[in-house]
């Protein structure tokens, strides 16, 4: 299974300098029950510009729930994004890339960036997640989350070493970012590389 073309490794901070976003770091709204803080120690976790900060608050506590189930110890320094629903598709087409895809991942500046509808339920787009990726909502949060990880673990934009890394982190087995030598590679084509962009945050009190 595909889930994103993987030249976007290249494209992705042009999101964020379009939109500024509003940030939340792990000390601010670290959930209860959670693993020791230091499991996400050098992760940032951002939305973008019309999420509300409760909203906000809320999707980035669900997102750390998911990412401390993992080896994010591992990562280092990286940066998380949310995006709003009704945002995605169009950053999405504008970047030329799969706007059916709720994530994706820039490997130069360790940023990844995920759709609203992964952690909110909205009807019409929670229907054509499940039926493009044939999973419940609790399930692609998942299967978003790890893909992005086998990406960025791995550091390699081949979207076949991103699917069965995620395949073994939820399969609970000791995942690798090298294929067999007869395992293929399918490359789609991304959006252009941005030139000279920096991105425009704003921190939320």
């Amino acid at each position: 299974m595909e889930f994103l073309p993987s030249r976007l490794v290249v494209s992705c901070c042009l999101v964020v300098w379009i939109l500024p976003v509003m940030g939340q770091t792990g000390s601010e709204i670290a959930p209860r029950g959670m693993k020791s803080p230091a499991t996400l120690a050098g992760q940032e976790f951002h939305c973008h510009t019309g999420y509300s900060l409760p909203q906000c608050q809320k999707d980035i506590l669900q997102l750390k729930r998911v990412l401390t189930r993992y080896p994010i110890e591992a990562l280092g320094p990286w940066t998380w994004v949310l995006v709003r629903s009704q945002d995605w598709k169009p950053i999405s087409r504008m970047l030329r890339l799969n706007p059916d895809s709720p994530a994706f991942t820039a490997l130069e500046p360790r940023e990844t960036f995920l759709e609203e509808a992964l952690f909110v339920h909205d009807p019409e787009r929670t229907a054509e997640l499940m039926r493009e990726w044939r999973s419940s909502m609790p399930e692609l949060l998942e299967l978003a989350v790890t893909h992005e990880l086998g990406h960025a673990l791995c550091q390699q934009a081949s979207e076949a070493v991103a699917v069965r890394f995620g395949q073994d982190l939820r399969n609970g087995l000791e995942p690798r970012c090298q294929l067999s030598s007869n395992a293929g590679h399918r490359t789609v084509a991304g959006a252009k590389e941005p030139h000279g962009l920096k991105p425009n945050l704003s921190r939320v009190p």
